[in-house]
């Protein structure tokens, strides 16, 4: 497997005791000693800093301050996610995207269907995959619509909490849906052309956008370019590129949240079928399908093992709550929503022996203002993942290696210490936080830890540093122990 962490699974490390939920010892005198005067006076007026820290095989708490406190733990959410997802989906799940139809002959009869169950790694170019074996099997035209299903994952799109910036048109608040491609990204590219003439403008998805642009060529200066998206009448989307491009500039690239999801799917098959000579006489809508449907081309993706490496090492809001969504969706009988999903990971953190109380869990990213979760909850959650043998490799695997992939690519660069540090990162403009794993050679003595500072708006570089301070400390603290 990818990414395969070298950890020795050896049997002292299953013969664990105490309850992941209950109260701990005092903390150790060595650690405290170190960490107090290093946190201390580095807190920032105003802010509240929780930290804790216990031995994976023991539970034994060896520092803690303030770990009960409920605060906002930002992208840490995914911690729970990616736990969820591992005990209910399984990491060997993959999705399956595919078109259905009626053929016969060159033809298929009424719609084309065009239906998936919530892949997030979903591209432009598998969209050419499933068409190239749509073709192969003989179809050249399409006697009906293109429909797509996007029932799968319900009818939600936007996670709770998203709603705090409306204005926001970044792809990290990117929407959801079961039908989705590109992280429903909408791409515009721009080079320059000759001095004085048009510059050349290209948009992805295909299809979906309908480019109108009035950006020209210009001697010198720095890249000065508006994109305005407004609907078309159709349910595609038209953008409006104007301003200059200095002739010697590179390429530009400019991204932004797409408005409707599955719409921009269903036009980019389109217009990836009529490349490939396959004509469709019909609408593009969105909606619910037979489920008789003869199978005409499927697409499936990695394994969910592989897929939460977006969400731990990279932090990708759109690939975690795809994730809820799908983890809502396992065996639902009613309608799938995010509260059904977040139910879920509930269910699993109880079930795991997490302390759930004062626990508030909105949405699967941790973006925006949504969570409340303490860093003993954070810890218990890493614990209770170390303790388990079927999920404990594919769960460290998804996290940021510290300075060496990930959200922790530039950070945590400890000489000696490579690969030691496994964690996952979380930043709001008011919230810092870091949680995770020193590596120990004994895996029983493997520390665990969580820190989740609240209040920190304007000061996140000096709390951020503070975080790798303590993380460093406690890398010093395992070589001790060898």
């Amino acid at each position: 497997m990818r990414g395969r962490i070298g950890i020795a699974l050896v049997c002292a490390a299953l013969a664990l005791t105490g309850h992941v939920g209950a109260q701990s010892p005092a903390a150790a005198p060595p650690l405290a000693t170190t960490l107090t005067p290093l946190i201390a006076p580095a807190v920032p007026a105003g802010a509240r800093v929780s930290v804790i820290v216990m031995e994976a095989g023991t539970g034994r708490v060896l520092y803690e301050r303030d770990p009960d406190a409920a605060l906002n733990p930002a992208s840490d959410t995914k911690l729970l996610t990616a736990s969820a997802a591992l005990s209910v989906l399984g990491a060997d799940r993959r999705y399956t995207t595919g078109l259905y139809g009626t053929p016969s002959g060159g033809a298929v009869t009424g719609s084309l269907v065009l239906r998936g169950d919530g892949d997030p790694s979903l591209s432009s170019g598998d969209l050419y995959a499933l068409a190239r074996e749509l073709v192969e099997a003989g179809v050249r035209r399409v006697d009906g619509d293109l429909v797509v299903d996007d029932s799968a994952l319900g009818s939600e799109h936007l996670p709770p909490a998203f709603e705090q910036q409306p204005d926001e048109n970044a792809p990290f608040r990117a929407a959801v849906g079961a039908v989705s491609i590109d992280e429903n990204v909408l791409t515009v590219r721009v080079r320059p052309g000759a001095v004085g003439g048009p510059a050349i403008v290209s948009a992805e998805p295909r299809g979906y956008v309908e480019v109108d642009s009035a950006l020209s060529t210009v001697q010198g200066g720095t890249p000065a370019v508006t994109i305005e998206v407004t609907p078309l009448p159709d349910g595609r989307a038209r953008a409006r590129v104007t301003g200059t491009i200095p002739a010697d500039a590179r390429i530009t690239t400019y991204r932004r949240r797409l408005d409707h999801p599955s719409l921009a799917a269903g036009w980019a098959m389109r217009s990836v079928l009529e490349d490939l000579g396959v004509r469709v006489s019909g609408a593009v809508r969105v909606g619910a399908s037979p489920r008789d449907l003869t199978t005409l081309a499927s697409h499936r993706s990695r394994a969910l093992s592989a897929l939460l490496y977006e969400v731990g090492k990279e932090s990708n809001n759109f690939y975690a709550e795809m994730t809820l969504l799908a983890i809502g969706a396992e065996g639902a009988t009613g309608p799938v929503t995010f509260q059904r999903g977040t139910e879920r990971v509930l269910d699993w953190c109880r079930q795991a022996g997490v302390n759930t109380r004062g626990l508030v869990l909105r949405n699967g990213s941790g973006l925006y203002d949504a969570n409340r979760v303490s860093a003993r909850q954070l810890a218990q959650v890493l614990r209770a993942n170390w303790r388990r043998p079927a999920v404990r490799d594919e769960f460290v695997a998804q996290l940021a290696v510290g300075g060496g992939d990930g959200t922790l690519r530039h950070r945590l660069r400890i000489a000696g210490a490579e690969r030691m540090v496994r964690a996952k990162t979380g930043t709001l403009d008011d919230v810092i936080a870091l949680s995770g794993y020193v590596l120990a050679p004994d895996p029983a003595r493997t520390l665990v830890f969580s820190i989740v500072a609240n209040g920190v708006r304007g000061r996140a570089p000096a709390t951020r540093q503070l975080a790798d301070q303590i993380v460093t400390t406690l890398v010093e603290t395992v070589r001790a122990r060898r």
